[in-house]
């Protein structure tokens, strides 16, 4: 199946659990606003900043360039200043994850990705702003739900489908594991943590799906990828200690 059409049924099957789970969601004006730029916007040039890339590693990776923005919009939103080791922390970590994908091309789908990244930036901060009390579970599911439908209307690009049983519980699955726990995780870690240092372990993506592709499917992560996923770590760690 092709990307967009992975991703509605992540959203759907999210969505629905957690409205299951949370019994109901909560929807309003605010909660809208949500849902486009930490759901819908969120996955659209995830999925585009890959599917027009010649390299997609370097595209799916550069959306995680969250946290340099997050460093900005939180100075001018809430006057949080980052130290000296938090931003160092940061380039470290980042640079880690983009050498680790191979070669820094700038392409279209890189530069989507980058837009993509900013936008989940904006997510997060308006979400601390002005969604951080709600229920986290009602919000999800009301987030992953509204955006099924905004995601409908990019099927036409690049689409295809094949119906396969076990096809479509992989992708019942991944609602369930990302969209549905991961979205709760996530949320979560932005009200205990601050957006700043949930959005610095967002960078631990790249690193685990190297281990999770040697552990599932007995792909060997090359000597770039150990290198760049260390330079990670260690980023996140200067981070946090600072």
């Amino acid at each position: 199946m092709s990307p967009i059409v992975l991703a509605i049924i992540r959203l759907a099957v999210g969505g629905l659990l957690l409205a299951i789970y949370a019994k109901g969601f909560v929807y309003g004006v605010k909660e809208f606003i949500g849902a486009i730029l930490n759901v819908a916007l969120f996955m659209i040039f995830l999925n585009f900043g890959v599917m027009l890339s010649p390299n997609p590693a370097l595209s799916a990776t550069l959306i995680y360039t969250q946290p340099v923005f997050i460093v900005i919009l939180s100075y001018f939103v809430f006057n949080e200043r980052a130290n000296l080791a938090k931003i160092l922390g940061v380039i470290i970590a980042i640079g880690g994850a983009v050498y680790a994908s191979g070669n820094l091309e700038i392409n279209l789908g890189a530069l989507i990705s980058l837009v993509g990244g900013f936008i989940w930036a904006v997510g997060t901060v308006f979400y601390r702003k002005f969604l951080i009390t709600q229920d986290i579970g009602k919000l999800n599911s009301f987030m992953a739900l509204v955006s099924v439908p905004i995601l409908f209307l990019f099927l036409p690009f690049h689409y295809y489908f094949k119906f396969s049983v076990e096809g479509v519980l992989v992708a019942i699955i991944i609602g369930i594991t990302a969209q549905a726990l991961g979205f709760i995780f996530w949320f979560t870690s932005i009200r205990n943590l601050g957006s700043f240092k949930a959005s610095i372990l967002s960078l631990l993506v790249p690193p685990l799906s190297y281990l999770f592709s040697y552990l599932i499917l007995g792909d060997i992560p090359s000597i770039e990828e150990i290198v760049g996923s260390s330079l990670v770590l260690l980023g996140i760690l200067l981070t946090f200690k600072s």
